[in-house]
């Protein structure tokens, strides 16, 4: 049964950022327990236990809320250490390559996409991802170039097949930096399953240019994990009022900012979803913000943030 140390996942199941981070659990081999969210706002279960901020995935612990997938993943590897994901030797390497796929690979998929089935996405869900880029859902303008930018998808696969080529060549296994699977691989492996989710004979035409890439993908999808317990919102908003943060201690040490413990601030990611979260700084550093907030339906809550990607302002 879920309780205060669960790993409490809020997602839902077409989520390309969520299948990442389920399959870091799957690679982990971790129990953790479901909760499915909307795909659009409003959210009110989640909200709470966020602040405002809309993105998915979400982790809950008890009461620390981990946003982000890069947040979420980095949390994963601290808390559960067996077995590492992020491999010996190559540090700092899965963060970069994670960057790129959820950055602008990931945007180049999101047009190929949305140009291809736009006309048969509901009004709703054009109207919320509007709010949410703070541009128009143009899909005429994203089919005009659904041609080029299945060439430059195509050419951001085609690092994954020479990667693996030159690994293979040098004796050092199927897999993208080692003989095991690890967090480059997880990265890597997102845009391909949003494809296979959405357009699979384009991912299928683009795996006959690369028949490493496909091997690599198919046994990705064939690595297996724990069974989720299923739980509803209101179970994790119940959890998570009579959970407390974690003890950590405050610190803020070469800030840039200068910002000092207990100083009120406001968070929010630098592309989209730009929903200012507010709080009081518990930790400040290079990887990572972490802010304390109070809501009356989930009491006291600590929200943790990669630094990267995300904007940290202070409140007056």
């Amino acid at each position: 049964m879920a309780g205060p140390q669960t790993i409490i996942l809020h997602h839902y199941p077409a989520s390309p950022f969520s299948e990442k981070v389920r399959l870091a659990l799957r690679m982990k081999n971790l129990g953790w327990a479901s909760v499915e969210i909307p795909n659009m706002m409003p959210k009110p279960l989640l909200m709470p236990l966020t602040g405002g901020y809309r993105k998915t995935p979400v982790m809950q612990i008890g009461a620390d809320i981990f946003l982000d997938s890069a947040m979420i993943i980095r949390a994963i590897e601290e808390r559960f250490e067996i077995p590492q994901l992020d491999l010996p030797g190559h540090e700092g390497l899965s963060s970069m390559v994670g960057s790129w796929a959820d950055g602008k690979w990931f945007q180049t998929s999101v047009a190929i996409i949305f140009g291809t089935i736009g006309d048969q996405v509901p009004e709703a869900f054009k109207k919320d991802r509007e709010q949410l880029s703070g541009r128009p859902f143009d899909t005429d303008a994203m089919k005009a170039v659904v041609p080029m930018m299945k060439d430059q998808w195509r050419a951001q696969m085609a690092w994954i097949e020479e990667r693996l080529a030159g690994g293979q060549g040098a004796g050092a296994g199927n897999w993208l930096v080692s003989t095991k699977p690890g967090l480059v691989d997880v990265h890597a492996f997102m845009n391909p399953w949003f494809m296979e989710s959405a357009l699979p004979d384009f991912l299928e035409q683009c795996f006959k240019s690369f028949p490493r890439t496909a091997d690599w993908y198919k046994r990705m999808k064939e690595i297996e994990g724990q069974t989720p317990e299923e739980l509803s919102g209101e179970e994790a908003l119940e959890i998570a009022l009579h959970a407390a943060p974690r003890l950590k201690a405050a610190a803020t040490r070469g800030e840039l900012q200068e910002f000092e413990p207990g100083e009120h601030v406001a968070v929010a990611p630098d592309d989209y979803g730009r929903d200012w979260v507010e709080g009081e700084i518990v930790i400040a550093a290079p990887d990572r913000i972490v802010i304390h907030r109070h809501d009356d339906k989930a009491e006291t809550l600590n929200l943790h943030f990669p630094r990267t990607g995300f904007m940290v302002r202070r409140l007056g």
